[in-house]
């Protein structure tokens, strides 16, 4: 195959250079790894259920099954495009943890695919191939992709809206496909109002009139506020209040953690912190630094004229996203799920630079960066609410009598209760002689009932059955070995101080 283009039209319409056409048996290799690597990534970084905005989700769409149309009691309970995919995943599969991983591993899907489409349409047929594994196994995604979270959905209808609006051709065609996007882009917004963070790069897009034509941002815009009308006219009718949403969303939390801003990131000083995020952290493990060093070797020199514009109007949010994220960052907690859409732009840059390179330097950096992912996975904490896991095991397995457990665990167990129909679970004070789930050892030997050790991760449990413990040092092992405390089953000792 030449590069030359062999007709006037040929030059005219491909000025750039193209991906040469995979063989018959790559085309066949690339859907089966991405499969294998992606089911590998769900198990290995597999939590489930961790009883924080997933209980929320949940109580929103039962909401909607019994008693719908709803409008919302709660911020979370306003993610429309989620909660009403989570409500049909509970009509189809039952009141049950299936419907929650359902929901959640459905999404991830639906991410994956789309985003490796879209590479496609930017790199050619290898690059989305890349792009679609390196998203299915990228940290900062499969995280939430066993648990129901808004950050999927989030991502997928800004990807749809971008596509529509950066797609080929012109005329009224092109205006609908605009309006079409701007209908997803309204949708992401619904999802989680972090959205408007990227669509923020549209002001000056449109002060530029490049590379996007004003007038199909004008479409796009019209899409935004039909979706964002619709549903103040919806809240207008069930509420009385238009902006009912807002008024949660603006209120859902009267202070931030700034603790968690500690959790897997190295700070320095907030000038340079965001960018740290995307530098050290385990979320994005190489990628940002495999994405830079494509930018450097030319990643984007000699992609097709459509494939830079869809690039450069993805850049452009995820830049947005990522520099107004910086700014509020006394306002935001410096989570790595905010830069979700400026890890998939890097994951494209990075996909179209190794579908260039030649196969043995192109298979050896994509296993590299796949394997990096795959043990970042692996020294996350699986079991993070061990107390809550430990709390349904000891009711479960003393079920003739009474377990005490600390009242924000026995909170925050109702659904694994539920759905176990473990009914002997009451939250502490314990009275002499009850059962008692506790993290603190028991002083007095004679009063344990059960110990729960708390699982290793992942790779804590490989290091365990290799039995290289000794070899790890101390502040790795407590991370790998003991990421969580052991609980305890005891009973409370006759005395006038019982524990609390």
């Amino acid at each position: 195959m030449t590069n030359q283009p062999t007709t006037t039209q040929s030059m005219t319409t491909q000025p750039a250079r193209r991906a040469e056409p995979m063989p018959a048996a790559e085309r066949t290799l690339w859907p089966v790894l991405l499969a294998l690597l992606g089911a590998v990534a769900l198990a290995i970084g597999w939590v489930g259920f961790i009883a924080s905005d997933d209980s929320l989700y949940f109580a929103g769409a039962m909401r909607w099954l019994t008693d719908g149309p709803s409008p919302g009691l709660d911020h979370w309970s306003t993610r429309f495009p989620l909660i009403l995919s989570f409500a049909a995943a509970l009509r189809l599969l039952g009141e049950g943890f299936a419907a929650f991983a359902a929901t959640a591993v459905a999404w991830h899907v639906a991410l994956v695919a789309l985003a490796g489409a879209l590479a496609a349409r930017i790199g050619g047929a290898r690059a989305g191939w890349i792009a679609a594994i390196l998203i299915a196994t990228m940290p900062v995604i499969v995280s939430h992709a066993s648990t129901v979270s808004c950050d999927l959905a989030e991502a997928c209808f800004l990807l749809a809206g971008a596509w529509l609006l950066c797609a080929e051709g012109g005329g009224r065609d092109a205006l609908t496909r605009a309006l079409a996007g701007g209908l997803c882009f309204g949708l992401a917004i619904l999802c989680r109002e972090t959205a408007l963070l990227a669509l923020v790069a549209f002001g000056p897009l449109f002060l530029l009139g490049r590379p996007i034509d004003r007038r199909l941002l004008l479409a796009a815009g019209i899409g935004i506020a039909l979706v964002l009308g619709l549903e103040m006219l919806f809240q207008q009718a069930m509420t009385g209040d238009p902006l009912h949403r807002y008024a949660l969303a603006f209120n859902h939390d009267d202070h931030i953690d700034r603790a968690a801003n500690l959790e897997g990131n190295v700070l320095l000083h907030p000038a340079i912190d965001p960018l740290l995020v995307l530098l050290v952290n385990d979320d994005f493990a190489l990628l940002f630094w495999l994405a830079a060093a494509a930018l450097g070797c030319g990643a984007l020199r000699g992609l097709p004229a459509e494939g830079r514009r869809r690039l450069a109007v993805l850049g452009a949010m995820a830049l947005a996203n990522f520099l107004i994220v910086a700014v509020l960052y006394h306002k935001l907690v410096l989570n790595p799920r905010y830069f979700t859409l400026p890890a998939i732009v890097a994951a494209f840059v990075l996909a179209v630079w190794l579908a260039r390179l030649p196969r043995l330097p192109r298979a050896a950096l994509l296993a590299l960066t796949v394997a990096t992912n795959l043990l970042m996975l692996s020294v996350g904490n699986a079991h993070p609410r061990w107390a809550l896991e430990a709390t349904v095991a000891a009711g479960a397995a003393n079920r003739h009598a009474i377990v005490r457990a600390d009242p924000d665990v026995v909170a925050r167990a109702y659904l694994p209760l539920r759905f176990g129909g473990i009914a002997n679970v009451r939250p502490a004070p314990a009275t002499p002689g009850d059962l008692l789930v506790t993290e603190q050892p028991p002083v007095d030997p004679t009063f344990p009932v059960a110990r729960y050790p708390a699982p290793p991760t992942r790779l804590g449990a490989l290091v365990e059955a290799l039995g290289m413990q000794s070899l790890v040092p101390s502040p790795i092992a407590r991370r790998l070995l003991h990421p969580s405390p052991d609980a305890f089953l005891v009973r409370v000792p006759p005395g006038p101080r019982a524990p609390a």
